[in-house]
């Protein structure tokens, strides 16, 4: 065993440590959440649960608006110019606090013209939007994404994930009201950026040595800004079913949809983490060998594509137990929807890692393009779906717009045909025999 170790490069060990890493958390975090959800999610039973859904939904599309599509901008410059970072994340966290303002007066005004019958649902998105400005310590992530740090932020994000699930038990123990739930969210978003604050500082890094730079500023913007549209409209396409549903139907309504896609999108951490750890990598290999680049990007579209067809075989053989077991009787009609929204994930898996090809080529004109057409035909289809058929329409709108956005939008763009077909294949890895049998034999190249 230490002589396979031994001849794994340097570069691919940090990588693997940090999927590890990752990992392990990760599983960690889906046991505990999922625990305590069901113990929440009963407690709350469908109306109470759809109400904070929908307050949710509503406060992530401006939040997403905040973030101003930063993440994968700053990580990249950090990789690629090693001593301005403490100007980038100066300039990035400058750009972050100045929006995250901007987003919360926007959420709040909107939302006290929108919910003018409904005091407590305006209360709940209130108290919701200042995980908005909490989130402002995100910049901190992003130098440890750069320099592929998985740890830290692994070791927070438990220590928090823990705390909160002691009180939601302790929530749910007293009986207390939904808007101590809301507060809950608050409460992790700051103790996180207190969190990662603090490992910045035993990293021998300093926030005090952040400078703003406004050419930085502005290139960063000019560069993100098609990313924030795209963010924007992904997000759409994510949480205007439940928003949507929650105009169209009922909170009970919205919170047998919500529960079900907590089991569909749970999963949706997978191409995220294995793609933050791979992407450094994919960024170094474009400058290197463009064959080299596009056989590592096939290989990463295959991953995806695997990892989504496990998920929704199991899901789908499990659905009905796991519904009617876990939640009980109230969610019943989660089942169907949970059965249908899980189609979804290839769609996204397959959508997280082609934006690091976008990315990587400075196509994010067209990432905002395609989202734009995702986020459209999604209020489309959902306009006339959930009239009908309530949670599942919502759910077979999601598929369909998340297929156009990753997949068929590729026909539109002559820049992303070659796209089309690579994702074309690794959605129909499953059948490509051979290809899985050269894989088995050469695993390690699978990432590096």
């Amino acid at each position: 065993m230490q002589k396979l170790i031994n001849k794994i490069s340097p570069g691919l060990q940090k990588i693997i440590g940090n999927v590890s890493w990752l990992l392990s958390e990760r599983f960690l975090s889906l046991l505990v959440s999922l625990s305590i959800n069901i113990i929440v999610i009963r407690y709350l039973g469908p109306d109470l649960l759809g109400k904070i859904s929908y307050a949710l939904g509503f406060v992530t599309l401006f939040a997403s608006l905040a973030r101003l599509g930063l993440d994968n901008i700053v990580v990249r410059n950090i990789v690629r110019d090693v001593d301005s970072t403490t100007e980038i994340l100066g300039t990035a966290f400058f750009l972050r606090f100045t929006s995250s303002i901007l987003a919360i007066i926007l959420t709040i005004t909107l939302s006290s013209l929108i919910h003018q019958n409904s005091i407590e649902t305006h209360h709940l998105i209130v108290i919701l939007s200042l995980t908005i400005f909490a989130n402002n310590f995100e910049v901190i992530k992003f130098w440890f994404d750069s320099q592929v740090l998985a740890r830290p932020m692994v070791l927070t994000r438990t220590f928090v994930l823990f705390l909160s699930s002691v009180l939601k038990v302790l929530f749910v123990a007293r009986q207390l009201s939904i808007s101590f739930f809301a507060w809950l969210y608050v409460v992790e978003s700051v103790l996180t950026g207190l969190i990662m604050f603090y490992y910045y500082h035993r990293y021998q890094q300093s926030t005090q040595q952040w400078r703003v730079n406004l050419a930085k500023a502005k290139t960063i913007l000019k560069d993100s800004f098609p990313l924030v549209l795209s963010a924007m409209a992904i997000m759409i396409y994510m949480k205007i079913d439940l928003i949507m549903l929650g105009r169209l139907t009922n909170d009970a309504e919205v919170g047998n949809y919500a529960a079900a896609i907590r089991f569909s999108e749970v999963w949706y951490f997978l191409p995220g983490f294995v793609c933050t750890s791979v992407f450094p990598s994919i960024v170094r290999s474009r400058m290197n060998s463009e064959e080299e680049y596009y056989q590592r990007l096939q290989k990463l579209y295959d991953l995806m594509s695997w990892l989504a067809w496990i998920i929704i075989v199991f899901i789908t053989l499990i659905a009905s137990t796991l519904i009617e077991q876990l939640l009980g009787a109230d969610f019943k009609s989660a089942i169907p929807i949970l059965m249908l929204h899980i189609w979804a994930c290839p769609f996204v898996f397959l959508m997280v890692a082609r934006g690091k090809w976008l990315l990587t080529e400075n196509l994010t004109s067209i990432t905002f393009k395609s989202s734009f057409l995702g986020a459209v035909s999604n209020i489309v289809i959902n306009y006339f779906l959930i009239p009908l058929y309530g949670g599942l329409g919502a759910a077979i709108a999601t598929v369909i717009s998340y297929g156009i956005h990753s997949h068929l939008s590729c026909l539109i763009f002559p820049e992303m045909r070659n796209q089309f077909k690579m994702l074309t294949k690794a959605f129909f890895i499953p059948f490509r025999f051979h290809q899985n049998m050269l894989y088995l034999k050469s695993l390690k190249k699978l990432v590096f």
